[in-house]
């Protein structure tokens, strides 16, 4: 199947073409949101813990953008060297290919 979409790839059985160099950019979306819902969860509860513990309270507020930054180096971090391993893979197969 020599088809370079997607979906083409997506039903290659001889697993010839990888999808994830496809995906990888929608997956670093769904971190970074996932990492805004998380980050504006801990802006949350600490807002929500001031008026318990005002100290408390706002050692979540400042932890939520240092929670943001974390996850997504974190995600970013952990796609790059899937890319990095997948590029190796077709590299080593192109040059497989040409001896």
């Amino acid at each position: 199947m020599q088809n370079g979409s997607l979906f083409g790839k997506l039903f290659d059985f001889s697993f010839k073409e990888f999808i994830t160099l496809q995906i990888v950019k929608y997956l670093y979306i769904l971190s970074m949101v996932f990492a805004a819902i998380t980050a504006l969860g801990t802006l949350g509860a600490g807002f929500t813990s001031m008026q318990f513990n005002f100290w408390s309270g706002l050692g979540g507020i400042l932890m939520a953008p240092i929670v943001f930054f974390l996850l997504v180096l974190l995600a970013r971090l952990l796609l790059e060297a899937l890319v990095a391993t997948f590029r190796i893979a077709e590299n080593t197969s192109i040059l497989v290919e040409k001896k």
